[in-house]
């Protein structure tokens, strides 16, 4: 197995003052890049991280397939996202068995992946998001803020904010309830990332179906793309999963939002299917606005 360990910023505190912005020169044309991404919302067998696999595995042939570069997977997909206490027993290593697995899809397919699990460090449990790109394991972001009721199931808040190096973007990770704080997005616009996966496991509550809930996304995600100038890659889990006491019922959808606030793509089937949105991103911004406007969104 080979490992590529190339996070290149890791923030330990985000600070309480707004940094300064990115400058006002324009880079040259040979420098602007793309980045084709498949946001996924899959549906997963809850404790079963091999039939997951499977899945994943499909998913990145389908993705591949459609000229995806990046696949981007939701929270805890590898075990299902719950927070049933069983979902700790099938916990992991990261690196472990299954991101060894995962190497092996991402090298046949050539893609990078962004893949939510439950983490396993000695005694103490985190939500983590897993990234493996065709040359191997490249690291990890373990969720900042769990809810009280992950943390009531065992899962322990992160501590760092790492960032991953994608075909030349700079990748950070936001993990769903860490969309409600200030702290999380600020650490993305310090480390200056190009694109942050922000993968969810929302139950109906929070949208009955696909387009509700990126519908719903919007009104606070918007902003924060703004804030951070960076792409936002928003997924949540589809469809229903049995587990041992009950049924989870999750309402789908996956949606694109870029730097300047606009919503370069998102599902907007009223059902709560699993989708994928497959969206080419820019890299630096000055490719999606003239260069006067650029100066005028870094001195605001």
């Amino acid at each position: 197995m080979r490992f590529r360990h190339v996070a290149a910023v890791v923030i330990i505190a985000a600070a309480s003052t707004v940094p300064a912005s990115r400058g006002d020169e324009t880079p040259p044309a040979s420098e602007a890049k793309t980045l084709t991404v498949a946001v996924v919302s899959s549906n997963s067998v809850f404790c079963d991280p091999d039939a997951n696999l499977k899945r994943f595995e499909a998913l990145a042939r389908e993705a591949a397939g459609k000229g995806a570069r990046l696949v981007c997977l939701p929270e805890l997909a590898l075990m299902a996202y719950s927070t049933e206490k069983e979902i700790l027993d099938v916990a992991e290593e990261i690196p472990g068995p299954s991101t060894n697995k995962l190497e092996a899809i991402a090298r046949s397919h050539d893609v990078y992946l962004s893949v939510g699990m439950a983490e396993k460090a000695g005694e103490k449990y985190h939500i983590a998001q897993a990234v493996i790109g065709p040359e191997g394991y490249i690291g990890k972001y373990r969720k900042h803020h769990p809810t009280g009721t992950e943390q009531k199931c065992g899962f322990l808040p992160g501590e760092q904010f790492p960032v991953f190096d994608v075909d030349g973007f700079r990748f950070g990770i936001n993990i769903c309830a860490d969309g409600r704080q200030e702290d999380t997005i600020q650490a993305m616009k310090e480390a200056k990332v190009d694109v942050i996966h922000h993968p969810h496991g929302n139950y109906l509550g929070l949208g009955r179906d696909a387009e509700e809930w990126t519908r719903g996304k919007m009104v606070y995600f918007v902003p924060r793309a703004t804030f951070a100038r960076a792409y936002i890659l928003i997924n949540n889990s589809a469809g229903d999963t049995e587990h041992l006491r009950g049924v989870n019922e999750y309402g789908s959808g996956s949606l694109v939002i870029d730097p300047l606030g606009q919503v370069v793509d998102r599902t907007t089937q009223q059902d709560r299917e699993e989708k994928m949105v497959v969206v080419e991103i820019k890299r630096p911004l000055s490719a999606l606005v003239p260069p006067f406007e650029l100066r005028h969104l870094n001195r605001r």
